[in-house]
């Protein structure tokens, strides 16, 4: 979002020049590109027709992003599983304790 708004509001810019209009790192600005491009919301200037240099602009493309996709976890039991912990550790497990009332 931080590499589309900043292209909306700044106009077509080289990478260098996005990075710190942006405000995002190195990393971050190289992962946002790799998806905006794959998305096709991204391009640089005069793609395909010319390679991209250095200093090319990158420019919006118009498409709009597509709506974030929606990953269900996978469904985990709610009780914690020490078992095998405790085996690695040597450690037995206590017998359930027969409940009574106190006296």
């Amino acid at each position: 979002m931080a590499l589309i708004s900043t292209l909306r509001a700044k106009g077509p810019m080289p990478r260098h020049s996005l990075a710190a209009a942006s405000r995002l790192s190195a990393a971050e600005l190289t992962r946002a590109l790799k998806s905006a491009r794959q998305m096709g919301v991204v391009a640089y200037a005069g793609e395909p027709e010319l390679p991209a240099q250095a200093d090319t602009p990158l420019v919006l493309t118009g498409r709009p992003l597509p709506p974030p996709r929606r990953v269900t976890p996978p469904a985990r039991e709610s009780t914690p599983h020490f078992q095998p912990l405790l085996d690695a550790w040597g450690i037995a497990r206590p017998a359930a304790r027969p409940r009574g009332h106190a006296s």
